[in-house]
C-alpha cells in the first residue's frame, strides 16, 4: 500500500506518536519519517511499506482515494502479542499471539528473517532481533495467513518468504 505524507502524519497523531517512536517501530531513521512527513523526499519502497505496516500493527487504517478523499482511522487490533517472548522454534523463531481471542503460535522461518534484511545471522540473539526488528510486516503477513485460514492443526502460523511481499526483499 501506497499511503501519503498527510496520512503519515494523521497516523501519527491517532497513535499519539513522535517521529522517533514511529522511526523505532518502523525500523527507518528518523530523518527518513520527517522528510517523507514534509515532503521532501519520497522513502524507498521498503521503508514506506515499513513506515504503513508499524503503523497497522499499532491499529491505523489507511483509507485509500477515493471520491470522498484519502484518510486514516482506527481499527480494532485484532492480534495481541507479547514481543519479549521470542523464541527459537526448529527451522525458526516463534512468538506466542492471540488473534481475535484465539491462541496461536507465529513461527517465522530463518530464511526469511536473513532475507527481510538481505544478511545472514548466526546466533538465536541474531534472529530474535530481527524478529522485533520486522515485526509489524511480520503481523501483517500473520493477519493474512490467518484470514485465509493458513494454520496448522495445532494453531501455528509458519512465516516462510512467500507469506512477504516481493518488495520487501
Amino acid at each position: 500500500m501506497t499511503i501519503s505524507a498527510a496520512q503519515c502524519r494523521a497516523g501519527r497523531a491517532l497513535l499519539d506518536w513522535s517521529q522517533d517512536r514511529l522511526a523505532e517501530s518502523a525500523n527507518v531513521s528518523r530523518t527518513t519519517v520527517a522528510d517523507f512527513e514534509r515532503n521532501t523526499r519520497q522513502p524507498i519502497r521498503n521503508n514506506l511499506v515499513s513506515i504503513a505496516a508499524a503503523m497497522e500493527a499499532a491499529g491505523v487504517a489507511f483509507i485509500s482515494d477515493d471520491d470522498q478523499g484519502a484518510g486514516v482511522r482506527f481499527r480494532k487490533v485484532e492480534i495481541e502479542y507479547n514481543n519479549k517472548t521470542v523464541r527459537e522454534r526448529g527451522r525458526g523463531y516463534a512468538m506466542s499471539i492471540r488473534y481475535r481471542g484465539e491462541p496461536y503460535e507465529l513461527v517465522v522461518d530463518r530464511d526469511a528473517l536473513d532475507d527481510l534484511d538481505r544478511a545472514t545471522y548466526r546466533s538465536s540473539a541474531e534472529y530474535a532481533e530481527a524478529y522485533a526488528n520486522h515485526l509489524p510486516k511480520i503481523l501483517i503477513a500473520a493477519k493474512k495467513a490467518l484470514d485465509a485460514g493458513e494454520t496448522s492443526a495445532q494453531g501455528e502460523i509458519y512465516l516462510s518468504h512467500d507469506a512477504f511481499p516481493p518488495e520487501l526483499f
